[in-house]
């Protein structure tokens, strides 16, 4: 029954929908390297354009998103494996502290990195002293001031 359904969507439908599928499971998976790519390019196009200690923090923020994703996700399960492989039984006490410290260590450092340059990107975007004097000053720009009368 699966090779005539084969059979005939092929012949019906064409390829398109093997794709659409692929790509439906593709950005499922993915979702947050995908994010933090095209947030990574914003940013650098925008602080390219005027640099600002915010958008350098927005910057490092998307970069660290995508760090603490992929870390998790490749990384930390080849570092696992590498530390099984060198720690065998002669010195297996080591494997528990370093299994400890490649995978739920790092992954709390890489989300509490970025969550706190998160904090710091809105903060420096929305309540620093530069912000407040920026708007300041564009406020008191466009006020209307009277001619002197001689």
């Amino acid at each position: 029954m699966d090779q005539g359904f084969e059979q005939w969507s092929a012949a019906n439908l064409g390829q398109w929908h093997y794709v659409f599928g692929y790509l439906i499971v593709l950005i499922s998976h993915n979702w947050p390297i995908i994010l933090a790519v095209l947030l990574f390019i914003i940013f650098g196009i925008r602080l390219y354009a005027e640099p600002t200690r915010a958008r350098v923090a927005w910057l490092f923020t998307a970069f660290l998103l995508g760090l603490a994703y992929e870390y998790e996700k490749h990384i930390a399960g080849q570092l696992h494996q590498a530390i099984d492989f060198l720690f065998g039984l002669e010195i297996s006490a080591w494997n528990r502290p370093l299994h400890l410290l490649v995978g739920p260590g790092m992954n709390t450092v890489f989300l509490l990195a970025f969550f706190a340059m998160l904090i710091q990107a809105v903060r420096l975007s929305f309540f620093s002293e530069e912000r407040q004097h920026k708007t300041a000053r564009r406020r008191s720009s466009n006020e209307h001031v009277p001619a002197e009368r001689p």
